[in-house]
């Protein structure tokens, strides 16, 4: 009984220096865990242990990484609560990466949202230093260099219609958006526009025109030119590298100057125009017939009477 009690006493002992004393590792887990729990260490059991405790902590800290939860996804939030969405894109000019641009949302109930262009024409939209996005709703958007390429905004090489009188508009959405932004300038619109073949004869007064030049001008853009040959064809260019004219609705002119540069074509064909044509895809060959005579005096609307007649002189 005695060396049993004895032994008990020991073995007490032991097991509060156990408990109060971490025992040295080389290896698992960090030490004194497993050992204030008095669970040897390279038994089963004491790994089994260790997963139950560290367990819980890796799923909090990953729960709180991925933003998981009843709601799903994190949403991205304003400082006053309202929505963000986020916002990515690229953007090109005609057809290339457009590198160090500025990019500006604006939203009428919100601050403006604002970003550059890496070297691939990429922006990440961002709502202030610190979190990305920009408001949900509706934005225009404008599109620059000067602010990083000029000191002077007067030299913006973009077209304005990108900027200071934009017309670029776009929506956000809550959760991921990619809105990409494609420009053209005006050297650039001849890469993208949709042209057709054009050609055609001009006739003065029943004969053809030699020398005159003939210009087809777009509702959309870009200006075609020809010039009648000894026949009075012609056909149409709208650069040096690409024929035709633009698809779709086109106002047309036609003049022919002397030596002295005097205009010798009616200002009804050129300066005050009535000649409209629609090209369309394909070829297209327009006739003109025009008139060097002017209008007869029958065609003319009466003369109107002077506002403020002067009495004659014998008062009547």
């Amino acid at each position: 009984m005695t060396a049993t009690a004895g032994h008990g006493s020991h073995a007490a002992r032991a097991r509060r220096l156990f408990l109060l004393c971490p025992l040295r590792h080389t290896t698992g887990p960090r030490p004194g865990v497993l050992s204030r729990l008095a669970i040897p260490e390279h038994s089963p059991m004491s790994q089994f242990s260790f997963r139950l405790l560290v367990t819980p902590f890796l799923l909090a800290l990953i729960a709180g990484f991925t933003g998981c939860g009843d709601d799903g996804p994190r949403r991205l939030k304003a400082p006053d609560g309202r929505a963000l969405g986020r916002v990515v894109g690229w953007i090109t000019l005609d057809g290339q990466p457009l590198a160090g641009a500025q990019v500006d949302f604006n939203n009428k109930m919100s601050r403006t949202c604002s970003a550059g262009t890496d070297e691939n024409g990429y922006y990440k939209l961002k709502f202030n230093r610190r979190i990305t996005g920009a408001p949900v709703g509706e934005h225009s958007v404008s599109v620059g260099l000067f602010g990083n390429n000029s000191e002077d905004p007067t030299e913006e090489p973009l077209p304005s219609i990108y900027n200071s009188k934009s017309i670029l508009k776009t929506t956000v959405h809550e959760g991921h958006n990619v809105i990409s932004f494609h420009l053209t300038t005006p050297q650039g619109i001849s890469e993208v526009a949709e042209l057709a073949e054009v050609t055609g004869l001009v006739l003065l007064n029943g004969n053809p025109l030699v020398g005159g030049k003939i210009e087809f001008h777009s509702e959309r853009s870009g200006t075609s030119r020809g010039i009648t040959d000894p026949k009075g064809r012609f056909q149409l260019v709208f650069t040096e590298t690409r024929p035709g004219a633009v698809v779709g609705p086109n106002r047309v002119v036609i003049s022919r100057t002397d030596a002295d540069g005097k205009e010798t074509i009616r200002e009804a064909y050129n300066v005050n125009t009535t000649l409209h044509h629609f090209v369309q895809p394909g070829e297209n060959d327009f006739n003109f017939s025009l008139s060097s005579q002017l209008p007869s005096s029958k065609d003319k609307p009466p003369a109107k009477p002077p506002a403020n007649p002067k009495p004659s002189d014998d008062g009547c």
